[in-house]
Protein backbone atom coordinates (compact mmCIF):
# COMPACT_ATOMS: atom_id res chain seq x y z
CA UNK A 1 0.00 0.00 0.00
CA UNK A 2 1.21 3.49 -0.82
CA UNK A 3 2.67 5.49 2.06
CA UNK A 4 1.18 8.67 0.57
CA UNK A 5 -2.48 7.58 0.52
CA UNK A 6 -3.55 5.23 3.24
CA UNK A 7 -6.90 4.83 4.95
CA UNK A 8 -5.91 6.73 8.08
CA UNK A 9 -4.61 9.67 6.05
CA UNK A 10 -7.75 9.76 3.90
CA UNK A 11 -9.90 9.72 7.04
CA UNK A 12 -7.86 12.51 8.60
CA UNK A 13 -8.14 14.55 5.39
CA UNK A 14 -11.93 14.04 5.43
CA UNK A 15 -12.09 15.24 9.04
CA UNK A 16 -9.98 18.29 8.22
CA UNK A 17 -12.19 19.02 5.21
CA UNK A 18 -15.30 18.75 7.38
CA UNK A 19 -13.72 21.15 9.88
CA UNK A 20 -12.84 23.63 7.11
CA UNK A 21 -16.40 23.43 5.78
CA UNK A 22 -17.89 23.90 9.25
CA UNK A 23 -15.66 26.92 9.88
CA UNK A 24 -16.53 28.34 6.46
CA UNK A 25 -20.27 27.94 7.05
CA UNK A 26 -20.06 29.35 10.59
CA UNK A 27 -18.04 32.29 9.33
CA UNK A 28 -20.62 33.06 6.66
CA UNK A 29 -23.10 33.89 9.43
CA UNK A 30 -20.86 36.53 10.98
CA UNK A 31 -22.32 39.93 10.14
CA UNK A 32 -20.04 42.43 8.46
CA UNK A 33 -20.49 45.46 10.67
CA UNK A 34 -18.35 48.14 9.05
CA UNK A 35 -16.57 46.51 6.11
CA UNK A 36 -18.95 44.49 3.91
CA UNK A 37 -17.80 40.97 3.09
CA UNK A 38 -14.95 40.98 5.59
CA UNK A 39 -14.57 37.70 7.47
CA UNK A 40 -11.79 36.47 9.79
CA UNK A 41 -10.77 33.50 7.59
CA UNK A 42 -10.84 30.80 10.25
CA UNK A 43 -11.18 28.06 7.62
CA UNK A 44 -7.70 29.07 6.47
CA UNK A 45 -6.35 27.64 9.72
CA UNK A 46 -7.09 24.22 8.26
CA UNK A 47 -5.67 25.06 4.82
CA UNK A 48 -2.43 26.47 6.21
CA UNK A 49 -2.11 23.56 8.65
CA UNK A 50 -2.59 21.03 5.85
CA UNK A 51 -0.05 22.86 3.67
CA UNK A 52 2.55 22.64 6.43
CA UNK A 53 1.77 19.16 7.70
CA UNK A 54 0.87 17.34 4.47
CA UNK A 55 1.74 19.35 1.37
CA UNK A 56 0.54 21.32 -1.61
CA UNK A 57 -1.73 18.74 -3.24
CA UNK A 58 -3.62 18.00 -0.03
CA UNK A 59 -4.02 21.71 0.76
CA UNK A 60 -5.26 22.38 -2.78
CA UNK A 61 -7.79 19.54 -2.68
CA UNK A 62 -9.18 20.58 0.69
CA UNK A 63 -9.25 24.25 -0.33
CA UNK A 64 -11.16 23.61 -3.57
CA UNK A 65 -13.57 21.16 -1.93
CA UNK A 66 -14.22 23.58 0.94
CA UNK A 67 -15.06 26.48 -1.37
CA UNK A 68 -17.33 24.31 -3.52
CA UNK A 69 -19.20 22.67 -0.64
CA UNK A 70 -19.67 25.92 1.29
CA UNK A 71 -20.99 27.63 -1.86
CA UNK A 72 -23.38 24.75 -2.52
CA UNK A 73 -24.62 24.71 1.08
CA UNK A 74 -25.04 28.49 1.16
CA UNK A 75 -26.72 28.59 -2.26
CA UNK A 76 -24.12 30.89 -3.79
CA UNK A 77 -22.55 28.53 -6.32
CA UNK A 78 -21.41 30.40 -9.47
CA UNK A 79 -22.56 33.74 -8.06
CA UNK A 80 -20.23 36.67 -7.41
CA UNK A 81 -19.57 35.56 -3.82
CA UNK A 82 -18.49 32.13 -5.01
CA UNK A 83 -16.04 33.58 -7.52
CA UNK A 84 -14.66 35.99 -4.92
CA UNK A 85 -14.20 33.13 -2.48
CA UNK A 86 -12.68 30.82 -5.10
CA UNK A 87 -10.27 33.46 -6.40
CA UNK A 88 -9.28 34.42 -2.87
CA UNK A 89 -8.73 30.80 -1.85
CA UNK A 90 -6.61 29.98 -4.89
CA UNK A 91 -4.55 33.19 -4.78
CA UNK A 92 -4.04 32.76 -1.05
CA UNK A 93 -2.84 29.18 -1.41
CA UNK A 94 -0.56 30.10 -4.30
CA UNK A 95 1.18 32.84 -2.32
CA UNK A 96 1.37 30.63 0.80
CA UNK A 97 3.09 27.92 -1.26
CA UNK A 98 5.49 30.57 -2.59
CA UNK A 99 6.10 31.86 0.93
CA UNK A 100 6.69 28.43 2.42
CA UNK A 101 8.82 26.88 -0.32
CA UNK A 102 10.56 29.86 -1.95
CA UNK A 103 10.79 32.46 0.81
CA UNK A 104 11.98 29.92 3.34
CA UNK A 105 12.85 32.56 5.95
CA UNK A 106 9.16 33.21 6.62
CA UNK A 107 7.50 31.64 9.62
CA UNK A 108 4.04 30.10 9.46
CA UNK A 109 2.70 33.44 10.74
CA UNK A 110 4.37 35.28 7.86
CA UNK A 111 3.11 32.77 5.32
CA UNK A 112 -0.42 32.99 6.71
CA UNK A 113 -0.30 36.78 6.65
CA UNK A 114 0.84 36.80 3.00
CA UNK A 115 -2.01 34.42 2.19
CA UNK A 116 -4.54 36.62 3.96
CA UNK A 117 -3.40 39.75 2.14
CA UNK A 118 -3.50 38.00 -1.23
CA UNK A 119 -6.93 36.53 -0.47
CA UNK A 120 -8.31 40.04 0.03
CA UNK A 121 -6.59 41.34 -3.10
CA UNK A 122 -8.05 38.56 -5.26
CA UNK A 123 -11.51 39.18 -3.84
CA UNK A 124 -11.31 42.88 -4.63
CA UNK A 125 -10.04 42.07 -8.14
CA UNK A 126 -13.02 39.79 -8.77
CA UNK A 127 -15.30 42.48 -7.35
CA UNK A 128 -13.81 44.99 -9.80
CA UNK A 129 -14.43 42.59 -12.68
CA UNK A 130 -18.04 41.97 -11.66
CA UNK A 131 -18.71 45.66 -11.03
CA UNK A 132 -16.90 46.69 -14.20
CA UNK A 133 -14.93 49.36 -12.37
CA UNK A 134 -11.43 49.59 -10.89
CA UNK A 135 -12.88 51.93 -8.23
CA UNK A 136 -13.45 48.84 -6.09
CA UNK A 137 -9.70 48.86 -5.40
CA UNK A 138 -10.20 51.89 -3.14
CA UNK A 139 -11.75 49.37 -0.77
CA UNK A 140 -8.56 47.29 -0.63
CA UNK A 141 -6.52 49.36 1.88
CA UNK A 142 -9.20 48.79 4.51
CA UNK A 143 -9.35 45.09 3.75
CA UNK A 144 -5.54 44.82 3.76
CA UNK A 145 -5.28 46.24 7.28
CA UNK A 146 -7.79 43.74 8.60
CA UNK A 147 -6.11 40.99 6.55
CA UNK A 148 -2.83 41.70 8.32
CA UNK A 149 -4.47 41.16 11.69
CA UNK A 150 -6.46 38.07 10.71
CA UNK A 151 -3.49 36.57 8.87
CA UNK A 152 -1.37 36.92 12.00
CA UNK A 153 -4.11 35.37 14.17
CA UNK A 154 -4.58 32.45 11.78
CA UNK A 155 -0.80 31.94 11.61
CA UNK A 156 -0.50 31.94 15.40
CA UNK A 157 -3.31 29.38 15.63
CA UNK A 158 -1.59 27.14 13.07
CA UNK A 159 1.75 27.52 14.85
CA UNK A 160 0.20 26.55 18.19
CA UNK A 161 -1.55 23.52 16.67
CA UNK A 162 1.67 22.40 14.99
CA UNK A 163 3.56 22.87 18.28
CA UNK A 164 1.39 20.20 19.90
CA UNK A 165 2.87 17.66 17.48
CA UNK A 166 -0.44 15.82 17.23
CA UNK A 167 -0.46 15.56 13.44
CA UNK A 168 3.23 14.70 13.32
CA UNK A 169 2.58 11.90 15.81
CA UNK A 170 -0.32 10.58 13.71
CA UNK A 171 1.82 10.60 10.58
CA UNK A 172 4.57 8.71 12.36
CA UNK A 173 2.25 6.12 13.95
CA UNK A 174 0.38 5.39 10.74
CA UNK A 175 3.33 5.64 8.37
CA UNK A 176 2.53 8.42 5.97
CA UNK A 177 3.90 11.77 5.03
Amino acid sequence: MSKRFNLHKMTLMAILLALAIALGIAESFIPSAWIPGLKPGFANIVICLVLYEFGIIEALLINVARVLVVALLRGSFLQMGFWMSFAGAMASLLVMVFGKYVLRMLTVVGVSTLGSIMHSFAQVAVGAIFMGSPAVFFYYPFMMLISLATGVLVGIAVDRIMATGILEKQKKIHGYR
